[in-house]
């Protein structure tokens, strides 16, 4: 396998994260079949923690601690990567992170990081609320005060609302509905970010080759879809197959031999290609960034797209 860094390097806080067994769900089938595809803990399924409004569920904050621990570890090892045949020295700009702990992030839980020390902070949107008369009024740019006649009708506040609105422009952000420092930029799903996280961590660890990562039996490439349950084309095995002159065969895929009939051809599945399966994870496709490009892009402050480069 060609290499992805310019010297190995030793992960000892990163570690691949396995799919984890339904055998302990309780529900509905359906409910457990979604529960098994996606890998989603209940907790996770919401937007809200104590009162707090986040931007995605804290599934996706757990992907992006993860690679954020990934890039710490990498830079403390002065870490090159090799994409696309250029040379990426991993340095992470600690100013966009201010008030993460990068210094003790290697060590720490994601739990512990995000609930116990309370660092969803950095996420979370404060929702709107009565003031009462013990509340003081807010002297933040961010917050806004705004006093209304509880005699008069629901409709008539809110087309008052959002004309002071279209006058002054009190709500900044609102296109995307949510205003935080650590904005998620671009399409989550959650088990292709996982896929592509697994595929970055076992092969910086240099033990498994394409073929054993991509089939390993604790599934750390898993199926994105419905359509890909049964696993990645690439990772399917095949048999030896006879098909008739009228039967499809793909030559690409096939090693023919039509000496042994004229009326059928004798043809063996050559071997899958796991390289293009972990190519793909790793450097992306047109539509999809790979694990290079969201580690770089982590790096430089944003998750999961940088807005502006594509470190082509």
């Amino acid at each position: 396998m060609a290499k992805i860094t310019t010297n190995p390097v030793k992960l000892k806080y990163s570690k691949p994260v396995k799919k984890l067994g339904s055998n302990r769900y309780k529900g509905r089938e359906a409910g457990r079949q979604e529960d098994e595809m996606y890998n989603i803990q209940t907790r996770d399924l919401s937007k809200s923690y104590d009162g707090d409004i986040l931007q995605k569920r804290i599934a996706i904050y757990r992907h992006f601690f993860n690679f954020v621990v990934l890039a710490k570890e990498l830079q403390d090892q002065d870490a090159t990567i090799i994409f696309r045949k250029k040379e990426h020295k991993i340095e992470i700009d600690e100013s966009m992170y201010e008030g993460w702990g990068l210094d003790t992030i290697k060590s720490k839980k994601f739990n512990t990081w995000f609930f116990k020390e309370n660092h969803r902070a950095l996420f979370i949107q404060d929702i709107s609320k009565v003031l009462t008369t013990k509340d003081k009024v807010s002297g933040s740019e961010d917050k806004v005060t705004i006093e209304f006649d509880a005699n008069r009708r629901l409709a008539d506040v809110i087309k008052d609302l959002r004309k002071i609105n279209n006058e002054q422009n009190l709500f900044k952000n609102q296109s995307e509905g949510m205003k935080s420092k650590f904005t998620i930029t671009g399409r989550v799903i959650e088990h292709t970010l996982q896929n592509r996280y697994n595929a970055l961590v076992l092969r910086l660890d240099g033990k498994l080759s394409n073929k054993e990562i991509v089939t390993h039996e604790l599934q750390y490439i898993r199926p994105t879809s419905m359509k890909t349950k049964d696993g990645y084309s690439t990772q399917k095995e095949h048999q030896d197959d006879i098909q008739t002159k009228s039967d499809k065969l793909t030559f690409s895929k096939y090693e023919v031999d039509t000496k042994d009939s004229n009326e059928s051809y004798v043809g063996r599945m050559i071997e899958p290609n796991y390289a293009i399966t972990m190519f793909d994870l790793l450097t992306g496709t047109n539509k999809s960034w790979g694990a290079f490009q969201i580690l770089l892009s982590v790096c430089d402050g944003y998750f999961l797209k940088h807005p502006t480069k594509t470190y082509d």
